[in-house]
């Protein structure tokens, strides 16, 4: 995995198009992004992180099998690096594959949704929407929250809470249906 070093959006963009241009199952570019994931070089870090979170995006799961190294690197990841963290967080909650991996990203999900960063409070808010919609004993808490949000929040917090708080109250439909 090539880093440019004034990665772009452009740049991510294209990281993005090449990764998915592998062939199913892609097992080797998983492993050469979980590889470059886990490096000490915190720019290097932030780009791979990037790259996961747009290609989780488009693929919910498909790091599926590194969803706890994941969680374990955004317990790790230092407060500067808080650009890695947001990334990393919302890579994990679209990979995170069981109730005991979302919900001890949840915890970690919770403690952004304080922080003093409004960037990782949005990510907070979405990443918070996506495991309370595979998991209906969180919605209890983030219906309300992201229903607060999208009206005295942030600009940014309420952008993400009017786009996820639609996916949340389907969920919660689906939850009591």
């Amino acid at each position: 995995m090539h880093i440019p070093r004034g990665w772009t959006n452009a740049d991510a963009v294209a990281a993005t198009r090449e990764f998915l241009g592998h062939p199913p199952p892609r097992k080797a570019a998983i492993r050469d992004l979980m590889r470059v994931l886990l490096t000490d070089d915190p720019y290097v870090r932030r780009c791979a992180a990037d790259l996961a979170r747009r290609i989780s995006a488009r693929e919910p799961g498909i790091l599926r099998a590194y969803a706890p190294v994941l969680i374990d690197l955004l317990a790790e990841l230092p407060d500067e690096q808080w650009q890695a963290r947001g990334y990393v967080t919302l890579a994990a909650a679209l990979n995170a594959g069981t109730h005991a991996q979302r919900m001890s990203l949840a915890l970690y999900v919770r403690a952004l949704v304080e922080d003093p960063r409004n960037a990782l409070r949005a990510i907070a808010l979405e990443a918070i929407a996506i495991l309370a919609a595979a998991e209906p004993e969180l919605l209890e808490e983030a219906v309300p929250l992201l229903d607060r949000c999208r009206r005295e929040g942030t600009c940014a917090m309420r952008s993400r809470a009017k786009r996820m708080l639609p996916r949340l109250l389907a969920a919660e439909m689906d939850s009591h249906g």
